[in-house]
Order: structure tokens, then sequence, then C-alpha cells
């Protein structure tokens, strides 16, 4: 058999087999495919005494058999991992074919001969992958407000993806906030979730983080903050992390931890919970299989979240975590904006976001009553909808806000604000500027 450690705290979700050709199976490939697993599980799952008592469970089925009916690979892997599940949310088991074997038997070879050359002279690419995924930073932006926010949709191991860190903290230090969004992310490696948890931690390295309880170590493995990070301390700057039902692992660790500090508020939905960490390994039928070899214990909560995910602060619809995250995040940075012409877009943002979560509705005919020239400027009703143009430009569906106030979606610079006149008929129209301008527009027809 082969093992392949993966970075600890990879998320191994599982993956449907359907749709795929199916390699038939006699009944002693199966039995000792069985074998195989059950005495891999037992030698390697973190807890001795629960190992023991699943190799026992899988050795139960065979023998009893109630596998027996499971004729191909796939549909063998597919079950047993449902089986597994009910333990360990990270078991997984698939098929990868004898070539997986062959291939696994030629790098071992490889790595063989390789030890006894001599080293070269350049230390070759050994991330070319998650360079080419950016190691996990899809996206990082200012949002209005000047809030940060950076999507990360894996932990890659921070020898490899430092740089790329520093870049994403070193973008938003300026920020008023900061939202990391998780709603994508399977997993990864402990050592970035360390780097990132111990940015917005105090400096000094006195705030143990997590604890992996493993077989492999005589003693719990510690997990400290830095004492001092190269992008510096933000202990004070609000963080906010955004999570799925898909966040796994190494992604449901971040929040977690962050919570248990009370460094982060949580909001989204309740994470997939696999808190194990673990490596994979490939049996001599072709079989791999998931393993955790240790399990996380958070210092504060003395557990984690196998089994149960992370529970958000705020519990939404992970669609809408976002904009709940803004929600959360706005009225204190309204509070404490001295500044009016800074602090007026923020209220602006703040009242787009309510509009959008809760929409005010207007009648066809409350809406006509906009609808006119107003010198450069039209309003048409177009299939109950206000519609805005501007001297020929793009046309926009105007958000209603009431009192005859309307948003431009996604730029809050502006507000249309329509006047009436002694007849209640709408007269002028306003282009309210986020600067303190107001623009008037004397309707014309």
């Amino acid at each position: 058999m082969f093992k392949n450690l993966l970075l600890a705290g990879t998320a191994s979700l599982l993956v449907t087999t359907s749709g795929f050709a199916q390699t038939p199976i006699s009944s002693q490939d199966r039995a000792a495919t069985i074998t195989e697993i059950a005495e891999l599980i037992g030698d390697e799952f973190f807890d001795a005494a629960r190992a023991e008592a699943i190799e026992a469970q899988l050795m139960d089925l065979l023998n009893s058999g109630q596998l027996d009916s499971y004729d191909d690979a796939e549909s063998l892997a597919a079950h047993l991992t449902d089986v597994l599940l009910e333990q360990d949310r990270h078991f997984s088991v698939s098929y990868r074919g004898m070539a997986a074997v062959e291939q696994a038997q030629a790098r071992a070879a490889e790595r063989e001969t390789r030890s006894a050359e001599p080293r070269p002279q350049a230390d070759r690419d050994r991330f070319p992958r998650l360079r080419q995924q950016n190691f996990g930073f899809g996206e990082v932006e200012i949002l209005s407000g000047n809030i940060g926010y950076i999507k990360m949709d894996m932990f890659a191991p921070i020898e490899g993806g430092m740089a790329t860190a520093d870049a994403a903290l070193g973008f938003v230090a300026n920020t008023n906030a900061v939202i990391f969004d998780l709603r994508e992310n399977r997993g990864g490696a402990p050592s970035m979730v360390q780097y990132l948890i111990s940015h917005f931690l105090p400096d000094g390295g006195d705030t143990l983080i997590n604890t992996f309880v493993s077989r492999d170590y005589e003693y719990p493995n510690q997990l400290w903050s830095l004492s001092a990070h190269p992008m510096g301390h933000r202990p004070d700057v609000p963080v906010i992390v955004l999570t799925s039902g898909a966040t796994g692992s190494a992604g449901e660790a971040f929040p977690y931890h962050l919570q248990a500090l009370e460094r982060a508020t949580v909001i989204g939905e309740s994470t997939y919970g696999a808190g194990n960490p673990g490596g994979t390994w490939l049996t001599d039928g072709g079989y791999e299989i998931f393993i955790s070899t240790g399990s996380a214990r958070n210092p504060i909560t003395g557990t984690n979240w196998e089994g149960t995910g992370v529970t958000p602060d705020i519990d939404v619809a992970a669609d809408t975590a976002l904009d709940h995250a803004l929600l959360t995040l706005l009225p204190d940075l309204i509070a404490a904006e001295d500044n009016p012409d800074q602090r007026r877009p923020l209220e602006w943002g703040l009242e787009s976001l309510r509009a959008e979560l809760e929409p005010i509705s207007l009648t066809g005919d409350e809406l006509q009553a906009y609808a006119g020239s107003y010198g450069i400027r039209t309003a048409r009703l177009v299939e109950g909808q206000l519609v805005y143009q501007r001297d020929g430009g793009p046309e926009i569906i105007l958000t209603p806000l009431g009192d005859d106030r309307f948003a431009i979606p996604g730029d809050d610079r502006f507000r249309l604000v329509f006047e009436r006149d002694r007849r209640n008929r709408v007269s002028n129209l306003q282009m309210h500027v986020a600067d303190g301008r107001v623009l008037d527009n004397p309707r014309s027809e």
C-alpha cells in the first residue's frame, strides 16, 4: 500500500461516482479490499479505541454478507464512504484503479533513485498547482466603507503561500474592518490558519490557538500565535468570517478558533463538520482512503467542530452572508465617522442594503408619477420598474427607497430624489451627490 499524507486539515468531502464506468470486482477482491481498509483504519485512525471498533464494524459487514451485493469497485467505495462518514466526516473511499497503483510504484522508485543522486543546484518549484491557484486567495478588494474583503477557497501551506498572504494582508492593511469569505473553502493547511489568525491577535505569541491530538504524538501538538508577524498585528480591527454548509476542515478551523477567542463574528450557515486532519492511503487493489490521523482540540472549548460544524453567530443563507456582514459593520463605521461627506456614502450604502434585503414595493401608478423628462435625464416605467437614463447612456433600473427617493444599484455615490409641487405632482429630479452637492433637473415634460 502507498501512503500520501495530505495537508493536515484538508477536507475530504464526498465525491460521487454516478455517470462513470463501473469496474467489476470479484468476491475475493471485495473481501481483500475491505480487510485492507479495515486494517488501515485500525492502524492509523487517531483514536485507538474507536479505530478498533470501526475495524470490527467493517469486518462484521464483510463476514455477515451485507456487502455481497456490491460487485463493482465504484459502488463499493461509495457505500464504504457512507458507512465511515457516520464515524468521522473526513472519511472518504474512492476507486483510483490499478493504474494509480502502478504510478505510485513508479514514483516510489523515482524517489529512491533521486535520493541517491546529488542535490541539483536549484530547487524545483514544489508548489506549481498551488501557485496556479494563487495559494487559495481568490479575491482581495476594498468594499464601500473602506472594508477589506478576502475570498479564500483553500488554505495553502505557509511555506509556499506566505508571499501571497502578505500581499493580501498588505492590501487591506488600512481598512476599517476585514471580511474573510470562506463560503467555498474546503480546507487546507493549519500553518496558514495559524499565520492569518496571528495577524489579528496581539504580538507576543502567548495565545494557544489549537492542539492536535494524535497517535503519532506522545504529547499533544500545540499551535501558538506568532510572537511577531511580518505584516504586523491588528488585534482591534473588526473581523467577520463568512461560511456555508460546504465550508470544510481547515476552512472551519479558522472561524472556529477566532470565534472561541471572541475575535471574529461568523456569519452564514453552519459548516460541513470535518474537524479531524489526516492523509490518504492507496491500497494494493487501487482504492484510496482518507483517514483522520489527528483531532483538533480548541483550548477554550475543549473540543472541535467534528460532526456539528461551526455554528455562526448570525445564521443566514450563505448567499446573503456578505450583505449581512456589511449590515453588521456599517452602523459602527457610520457612528465613528465625523466627516459628513465621508459618513454620507456609508449611510447610503447601509440604506441600499436594507432596501435590497427588504425591498420596498411601489405600484405601477405610483411609479408612473415619476416617469418623464428632466433635462438630460429621463425616467420611464418599463414592466413595472422605474428605469433611469442619462443623456442616451445605459438604462438603469432604480431601487425604491421610499419618500420619493431612489438608489442606483451598486453606486452609493448618488441618490435620485423626486420633488413635488403644491399639487403633489412630480416637478423636479434632484441628483444628490455624496460630497454634499445637489443638482436640480426641472421636469421638462
